[in-house]
């Protein structure tokens, strides 16, 4: 078990995600393949341990125990890989100007000097970016006819990575909320991130609940990757935090996926997928 003192992180995925349907309980069938109709959802925790009960840490990491249900390894695999980023990368424009969060494109000069193939897929791809609330758009005539400033909005600056005057493009990054098809295998040791290592098949997201149209979504599902169904694996620890510790939107107990580096902190999770059943 690891214990120690450390800042809450926050949960960048502001997103609701649907509760997982379940059906009837199958206790410890993880390694037989487990669908999500074939079990309940999770029992409650079991007892923090010692040193975060007691105030001596505010955090701590301890192996998944033995008589753990299918239903909550599953749950868990579901939960992290529906919040497994999506990133959309910004194309390629020809920014004049940032000033805070407004960004000035010139679109004339593009044209100009790139063409107009350029300059139509940079602003699909920026107006699909203000369909989907990242952004807002307004035409800047006064300055020339093709001038145009975007601003990020509140909820595009929690999903931006990166800055439009850097050498490679920001990113958008939404939930991709795919869908877990069946757990297929659990194996136990000493893994980099854990002790419970879960093999899992998956399903490309039916719905992307913050596309609000098809033409959003098949524009949104160009970057996702792998593209489709496939294959993927995550180690599970159970997570526990101090009294008043608790980052919003998460359970205190609940089985996450969390790595450390060389020095104890915490860098995310070993969520790994691949394309194919096989």
């Amino acid at each position: 078990m690891r214990s120690k003192k450390r800042t809450p992180r926050i949960n960048i995925w502001l997103a609701a995600l649907a509760a997982l349907a379940v059906g009837c309980a199958v206790e410890n069938a993880a390694s037989q393949g487990v669908a999500p109709t074939d079990v309940t959802a999770a029992a409650p925790a079991p007892a923090p341990p010692w040193a975060v009960r007691t105030g001596q840490a505010d955090f701590a990491v301890a192996p998944v125990e033995s008589e753990v249900s299918a239903g909550e390894v599953l749950v868990a695999v579901q939960r992290i890989l529906a919040a497994s980023p999506l990133c959309m990368t910004w194309p390629s424009l020809w920014v004049e100007t940032q000033i805070v969060r407004t960004v000035r494109v010139r679109y004339d000069l593009m044209r100009r000097d790139w063409g107009g193939d350029v300059v139509d897929e940079g602003q699909s791809r920026m107006d699909a970016f203000v369909e989907m609330g990242f952004l807002t758009k307004r035409a800047r005539d006064d300055i020339a006819p093709g001038v145009v400033d975007y601003t990020i909005t509140d909820l595009g600056r929690a999903h931006m990575n990166g800055s439009p005057l850097s050498d490679t493009p920001p990113r958008f990054c939404a939930p991709s909320e795919r869908q877990v098809v069946a757990v297929t295998q659990t194996e136990r040791g000493d893994f980099p991130c854990g002790k419970l290592k879960v093999h899992f098949t998956f399903a490309p997201p039916s719905h992307l609940s913050w596309a609000s149209s098809e033409s959003l979504r098949a524009s949104a599902m160009q970057f996702l990757d792998p593209p489709a169904e496939g294959r993927g694996t995550l180690t599970l620890s159970r997570e526990w935090f101090g009294e008043g510790q608790l980052p919003d939107g998460m359970v205190n107990g609940s089985l996450q996926s969390v790595c450390f580096d060389n020095h104890n902190r915490v860098l995310g999770n070993d969520l790994t997928l691949a394309a194919g059943r096989s």
